[in-house]
């Protein structure tokens, strides 16, 4: 039986403040900051929202299954990834830190290859419309200083690219999976898109997340700030995942801004 309202959002307000918390008094870095979400968010998903692991990629069906389709669509995502790993080793680069994200690529991919071959005709146009509005919402705020003269243009493209195949099997994982495969769907069980109060504050407590990120030197509150402002596009992602039920909608458009971020830095 579900929990009360009240109980999910202040459950989901503990859930996030030991994640924030952690990352602060570990310290740690970007990558090692997102991977620790996976086993974070397997205690949650398995012991509090009560749901098998499957239903934060697809949320409506019953059980994991890759069809033809999909282990094709999975083995094209897990080539860049394995890729990596073995150049890394080769220049005697390879970590315990960027191989645990790699191979938590790796396993991304059979996410990929899972949402990807479900899509329906609904699900395809959702995705595009999601899409656009994520590259007119987001996407042009990156290019906002390039537009008012601040900043040269000049992107690294392949940057950019191998940003974006790494990014898209990662986001079946990290981040998306977090937010919006489990939380959105834990605080809005219903298949409705109405409840913009909680897709808000999904967004919001998005934003709270990127805290421990900080830099040396940066202010903690302003670098809040900036996300949660940002971060309003979370509410797209949202409404568009509770509309389709697939985790490939939010999670390709988050991708690409992020590789066009990197792309552009």
């Amino acid at each position: 039986m579900l929990a009360p309202i009240y109980i999910r959002y202040v459950l989901t307000i503990l859930f996030m403040a030991i994640y924030i918390s952690l990352g602060f008094l570990l310290k740690l870095e970007a990558a090692s900051y997102l991977l620790l979400g996976i086993p974070l968010t397997v205690i949650f998903q398995l012991f509090v929202v009560r749901q098998p692991l499957h239903k934060l990629w697809l949320r409506d069906e019953e059980k994991f299954h890759l069809n033809k389709l999909g282990w094709t669509i999975t083995l094209c995502f897990i080539v860049f990834p394995i890729y990596k790993t073995i150049e890394l080793a080769t220049q005697h680069k390879l970590t315990l830190l960027n191989l645990g994200y790699y191979s938590a690529a790796m396993l991304g991919a059979f996410g990929a290859g899972y949402c990807y071959s479900n899509f329906t005709k609904k699900t395809a146009k959702d995705f595009l419309l999601c899409l656009g509005i994520i590259v007119v919402v987001r996407i042009s705020f990156y290019f906002f200083p390039f537009i008012i003269g601040k900043h040269e243009f000049n992107p690294d493209y392949i940057r950019g690219i191998k940003s974006l195949l790494t990014y898209i099997p990662v986001a079946f994982v990290v981040e998306e999976v977090v937010f919006r495969g489990m939380l959105d769907t834990y605080i809005h069980p219903s298949k409705k898109t109405n409840g913009l109060l909680s897709a808000l504050f999904i967004s919001c407590v998005w934003g709270l997340w990127h805290l421990p990120l900080a830099t040396d030197g940066e202010n903690p509150i302003w670098f809040a700030l900036r996300p949660m402002t940002i971060s309003l596009w979370g509410i797209v992602l949202s409404i568009f995942w509770r509309r389709t039920g697939n985790l490939a909608v939010p999670g390709f458009p988050h991708a690409l801004a992020d590789a066009i971020r990197d792309a552009l830095k």
